[in-house]
């Protein structure tokens, strides 16, 4: 036998037998799993009340929100966004074609699905996560957060000054007005003309009411610009001032920088992972540059998403604030967090020299030279704070020379996680340091004497570095990378979210629900096995 293969059947060859839609698709192909799961009892009373909000009276019948969020939901764990993606896909690809039973929605209606249900996306995402609850692929014994930037729908381009957004805004006003002027003069002269006949207008122009919509949109956009600047600074206030500059594209994004050192328009998307199977309990978006503050939201989005709190959460030094290991410590929940870089005088411990000497200065022992060469330092290469031991009774410091730093006085700083009240410890006569041999290891000044600073949060801080050193500490955090980050690289590189493709917080918020559901409905047809006996 010689020659290539031939078709089967001619594309011009009449056939007498249809094929059946559910014939093109393979019995053990995952689109089957997952039409199950969105049919199973966990979504029937989340979908019930979606239907609730159609009217089913007039017009022409809608889609099934099944059916619509079942496409998206499938789209993403393909790498299919957008709507008109999701769209080709309805006549394109046959496992598409078969989840939907032929139906072929348009990318306007697919686009307006999520615009108009944010709150119910939420309600599928919880859904989603109560089935890995009960199938026990979700135990909350260790939950990793963190945060990323993703870039927003806007430019770099699409940045201006608050200045520049005034000057345009001025403009703009001028324009307008002037745009309605004539609008209300030429329906004037029109009704004199034609009476009730409809005037003659060119196909294919705009109408002198489009270009006013289109200006009061470019208006609107403008003045939300004004506000967030006006927000942002107001919240900074104490602070380091925010530069006053918005994106005139998407307001409500931020410029912000990325892990390569640009600064776009971005958003930071956070999450909260378990440990078990890398499910996501926690989802969430705002415009803060940096991830302080955001610890106790998370705890709290998880406990509503799951009922209850996690045992033990971990993230980066940025999570790291007085404020929020007080709150971590109100509700139960063990924190492991490194010291961020304003407790850069912390101690930077690790080897068993160091954690030993450190030790003897917390015994009242008298050290040696090498002990004194291996106590820890701060980043101007004096003796941390770490290095001297507190007395809670006397309400002192003692000095790893054995001197006393009582209370001298109390300060008030604003800092981003709120006032930071201090308490200076210090001597109140001619400082020891003057004659310690140590002095140049220890004090900028020796003739002013060491201080030390310790503000509200300190002995919270406290309990958690001894709880990081602890064998508990050294085998949990670690753990933190091999959890939360694995997420945002699925999300990113297989996903392909890197960039929102829609405007404003809350319609991001709702894509993110939506990506974040995808992830976890990924995993739960990946253990089906386990999942199948909870449906």
């Amino acid at each position: 036998m010689s020659g290539f293969r031939q078709p089967e059947i001619p594309r011009e060859q009449r056939v007498l037998w249809s094929h059946q839609l559910e014939d093109a698709i393979p019995a053990d192909h995952p689109v089957r799993l997952f039409d199950e799961l969105l049919h199973s009892a966990a979504f029937a009373k989340t979908f019930a009340g979606w239907e609730r909000q159609y009217d089913l009276q007039e017009g022409q019948p809608p889609y099934h929100p099944r059916d619509l969020a079942g496409l998206y939901l499938y789209g993403m764990l393909h790498r299919l966004r957008s709507s008109r993606q999701l769209e080709s896909a309805c006549y394109n690809r046959l496992d598409v074609i078969w989840l939907l039973s032929g139906q072929t929605p348009d990318h306007s209606t697919i686009a307006a699905f999520v615009t108009n249900h944010g709150k119910r996306l939420k309600e599928l995402f919880r859904d989603v996560l109560a089935v890995g609850l009960r199938a026990g692929l979700v135990k909350l014994e260790h939950v990793a957060v963190d945060g990323t930037k993703i870039q927003a729908d806007a430019g770099r381009g699409s940045v201006r000054t608050e200045a520049k957004i005034r000057s345009w805004l001025g403009h703009l006003d001028e324009k307008i007005a002037a745009l309605q002027a004539e609008w209300e003069q030429n329906e004037h002269r029109e009704a004199t003309l034609f009476g009730d006949r409809a005037p003659w207008s060119p196909r294919g122009g705009r109408t002198t009411a489009q270009r006013l919509a289109g200006m009061q949109r470019q208006q609107e956009r403008l003045r939300r610009a004004l506000a967030e600047i006006a927000r942002r600074q107001e919240e900074s206030a104490g602070d380091k001032p925010v530069q006053a500059i918005a994106s005139t594209t998407d307001p409500d994004s931020r410029s912000m920088k990325d892990k390569e050192g640009r600064k776009k328009p971005n958003y930071n998307g956070q999450l909260g992972v378990d440990a078990a199977t890398g499910m996501i309990v926690a989802e969430g978006v705002n415009d803060a540059p940096e991830d302080s503050g955001q610890m106790t939201p998370m705890v709290a989005e998880v406990e509503g998403n799951c009922g209850r709190r996690p045992t033990a959460v971990s993230a980066d030094s940025q999570y790291n604030t007085g404020p929020e290991l007080a709150r971590l410590e109100e509700q139960g929940v063990e924190g492991y967090l490194p010291d961020c870089a304003e407790n850069s005088e912390a101690a930077k411990t690790g080897s068993a020299e160091t954690e030993a000497a450190v030790a003897a200065v917390q015994a009242g022992a008298c050290l040696n030279d090498a002990q004194w060469s291996a106590l820890p330092r701060n980043n101007e290469g004096k003796l941390a704070k770490s290095a001297f031991a507190y007395d809670a009774a006397a309400d002192a410091y003692r000095c790893p020379a054995g001197h006393s730093l009582t209370y001298v006085r109390t300060s008030r700083d604003q800092k981003k996680w709120g006032e930071a009240v201090r308490r200076q410890y210090g001597f109140a006569g001619e400082p020891p340091c003057v004659h310690c041999p140590h002095a140049a290891a220890c004090c900028r000044v020796p003739e002013k004497g060491r201080t030390i600073n310790r503000d509200q949060y300190e002995e919270h801080r406290e309990r958690l570095r001894a709880r990081m050193k602890s064998p508990a500490g050294r085998a949990t955090y670690p753990r933190r990378k091999e959890i939360v980050e694995p997420r945002f690289g699925y999300i990113k590189h297989d996903l392909g979210v890197r960039r929102f493709l829609r405007r404003g917080l809350e319609k991001v918020r709702a894509e993110w629900t939506l990506v974040c559901t995808a992830v976890n409905v990924g995993i739960l047809l990946r253990h089906w096995r386990e999942v199948s006996t909870v449906l």
